[in-house]
């Protein structure tokens, strides 16, 4: 069978050079490509390709004086939509749980702020942000499916993998920008 998946995903930055250092010195992504889009209307557009190391990539656009492109806009992508940053996100593959801690160990070496594991029952996840505020999650599958996973229902998802009120909070916040509100009382 052919390969089938995400080739790239396409996302926008105002600073590219943040960006490049973000994903290079932190991630520890390779850059594969990088071009100056010159546009005739004037401006041009510098993008980056950044290998994410299994043949994929993620691009970053950064436009410079483009005529109809504002000189400002959310490149988190969630704000512009008034949603919490959970629901715009980017789930990176670790294949198992080891390479997870070991991921999120290189991260916080490298002074990113990165939620402790989350366990979703049927993969572990860590949460961080990009410089642009885009939320980056890396995902380690630990079970197969089946059928009941299959029915919309509730799934019990324990959370974070601590009883730390702080690693509790600090995942709340990367994935829904807060507390809970407060309920309304009569």
């Amino acid at each position: 069978m052919k390969r089938r998946g995400v080739h790239h995903l396409g996302l926008a930055t105002l600073d590219i050079d943040r960006t490049i250092e973000f994903y290079t010195k932190k991630l520890g992504f390779d850059v594969g490509w990088c071009d100056v889009i010159e546009l005739p209307e004037g401006g041009k557009i510098k993008h980056v390709f950044f290998d994410t190391g299994d043949g994929s990539f993620v691009a970053f656009m950064s436009p410079e004086k483009v005529a109809g492109i504002p000189e400002e806009f959310a490149t988190d992508i969630n704000s512009a939509q008034n949603l919490p940053p959970a629901f715009y996100h980017f789930a990176f593959w670790v294949d198992d749980i080891d390479e997870l801690e070991s991921k999120r160990k290189e991260l916080l070496a490298r002074d990113v702020d990165v939620t402790a594991v989350v366990d979703h029952e049927w993969c572990r996840s860590i949460y961080l942000k990009d410089p642009n505020g885009l939320l980056l999650e890396f995902c380690a599958t630990v079970r197969k499916f089946n059928d009941e996973d299959k029915i919309m229902r509730h799934h019990d998802q324990p959370g974070p993998m601590t009883s730390d009120p702080k690693d509790l909070a600090k995942v709340r916040e990367m994935l829904f920008g807060g507390p809970p509100p407060k309920a309304k009382t009569a």
